[in-house]
């Protein structure tokens, strides 16, 4: 007479703690109560062994196992955009960071900043409801934002990741840098060199050597009254 899961089952209870589990690796078999078992699941995982862990603070379990960390100011990098012709990103999430590429009034999707004048370079932070700009960096400004100069240093900031900055030539009108004039330039003439007082100095005193006096021709000057 066949049996039926129904009847192979009926009247069975659940596992006891001193229920016998048998596992045959090969020709080994190994033996242990349900208790057992269970305790050895159970134990705390180590360093050098695996085991049971409990989420701590942070941490998160969901109902299939799956184990999630939230990470309290953490920010995410996301990038370079243009936030006065790009719509803010509908999917950013608390920590995103973004770099204004561009300078200008930023567009209504940007809450929080919406029509204020964002500078290139700035960092544009989501908190999960609005934008901000700045405030990546906390509430004392500590870091730098962007290079800001006056003459004759100039600042080139078409990649705003990483500005280049630079001095203007010095001219007769307006400070700069300048080069030192080496012999080939001091015997040409060539525009746009200087000397310095070492340079000077030599140069006096090839013209005119020490002690020397430079003659005077006295058939120039005007006769005396």
């Amino acid at each position: 007479m066949a049996t039926t899961t129904e009847s192979r089952t009926a009247g069975r209870s659940l596992p006891q703690p001193t229920d016998l589990l048998l596992v045959q690796r090969g020709s080994t078999p190994y033996r242990a109560t349900a208790d057992e078992v269970k305790a050895f699941m159970l134990s705390p995982a180590t360093a050098a062994a695996i085991g049971a862990i409990r989420p701590g603070t942070n941490l998160s379990v969901d109902a299939d196992g799956t184990l999630h960390a939230a990470i309290p100011g953490a920010l995410t990098y996301r990038g370079a955009i243009d936030p006065t012709t790009t719509e803010a990103p509908a999917d950013a999430a608390v920590g995103d960071v973004y770099l204004a590429s561009a300078g200008g009034p930023a567009l209504a999707s940007w809450s929080g900043i919406a029509g204020a004048e964002i500078a290139q370079g700035d960092l544009l932070l989501f908190d999960g409801s609005s934008w901000s700009a700045n405030a990546a960096l906390g509430p004392d400004g500590a870091g730098v934002i962007r290079i800001q100069v006056a003459a004759p240093l100039v600042v080139d900031e078409s990649d705003p990741a990483q500005p280049l900055l630079s001095v203007e030539p010095g001219t007769t009108t307006a400070a700069g840098v300048v080069q030192l004039a080496d012999p080939l330039a001091l015997a040409d003439g060539t525009p746009g060199r200087v000397v310095d007082a070492a340079q000077l100095q030599a140069a006096l005193a090839t013209a005119q050597p020490a002690g020397d006096y430079m003659p005077l021709d006295l058939s120039t000057l005007p006769a005396l009254p």
